[in-house]
């Protein structure tokens, strides 16, 4: 009997709704995204010739990719991959996965950088804790004049961001080895942008597949999850320009403790930027 791409999708998207429930939608899409990274097709392609055969070898492929969905590993990590913005990111399980709602930082950031860089001819900005790349290399990608630094302490989140550097092959992207902003010199950003953990250690409402399978380094902070954050802001005055800005992403019942602790080190102008569910997830400031 012929394997055809429409018995394939109905076969594996009741198999994924059995294992994982809740989300069917997501479930049906997963379905569909593994197909078409083994097949190298679009949705489209998918719907329209869903009478395609596929091979053995395919079929064997696809079922290695469902094997791992079915296990409750996320997408991103089972494909290796992770849209962001308008680029595709190499992920694996040493990185956090790039969010969608971190894409909200980058128009926000490319707005205030060209206003700096038509007054002064130049914009520097560093990443905070990298991990994929994805904000820092959003940003070297769109403006290939600035100069971007993205830092991390981890070797192993290091090497995916050598192999997204290279993938893209930036030329105004620099990476350095730091334990957050230690090994950085004084007075050099223009901007500086952090997507920091900042999750609760005692936090129980976790999602079972974020706390399983993504890094706990990159998710979780003592202190009420605001250990980090503080040190990128006590440490960030060193490191940018009179007048630079910050931008942090934080956790939803965070923001009002952030304003706080931004006030005591001296930054003014502070705001607060909501996500698609109308959460304050971002916060903005000026640097005295």
């Amino acid at each position: 009997m012929a394997i055809t791409i429409k018995k394939v999708l109905s076969n594996s998207k009741k198999i994924l709704n059995e294992e994982l429930g809740s989300s069917y939608q997501k479930n049906n899409f997963d379905a569909e995204y593994c197909l078409m990274e083994v097949l190298k097709k679009d949705r489209i392609f998918l719907h329209s010739s869903d009478e395609t055969e596929i091979s053995k070898h395919q079929l064997y492929q696809y079922n290695k990719l469902l094997k791992q969905r079915k296990s409750g590993r996320p997408l991103a990590q089972v494909l290796g991959w992770q849209s962001f913005f308008k680029n595709k990111f190499l992920v694996n399980r040493d990185v956090l996965i790039p969010r969608s709602e971190t894409e909200i930082l980058i128009p926000k950031i490319l707005k205030k950088g060209d206003e700096i860089y038509d007054k002064n001819q130049s914009v520097t900005i560093i990443d905070a804790g990298a991990g994929t790349g994805c904000i820092g290399m959003s940003l070297a990608l769109e403006r290939k004049n600035w100069k971007i630094y993205l830092i991390e302490n981890s070797p192993k989140v290091i090497d995916i961001l050598l192999l997204n550097h290279k993938k893209f092959k930036l030329q105004n992207c620099k990476i350095i080895c730091s334990n957050w902003l230690s090994s950085i010199e004084s007075n050099v950003a223009d901007i500086l942008v952090s997507n920091p953990p900042y999750i609760n250690k005692l936090a129980g409402d976790v999602e079972e597949s974020v706390a399983k399978f993504e890094p706990e380094s990159a998710l979780f902070a003592i202190d009420n999850g605001l250990s980090e954050i503080k040190k990128i802001i006590i440490e960030s005055r060193r490191i940018i320009k009179e007048k630079g800005l910050l931008f942090l992403e934080n956790g939803y019942n965070q923001s009002e403790n952030i304003v706080s602790i931004l006030r005591k080190n001296y930054y003014k102008d502070i705001k607060t930027i909501l996500d698609y569910n109308d959460i304050e997830r971002f916060t903005v400031s000026q640097h005295p």
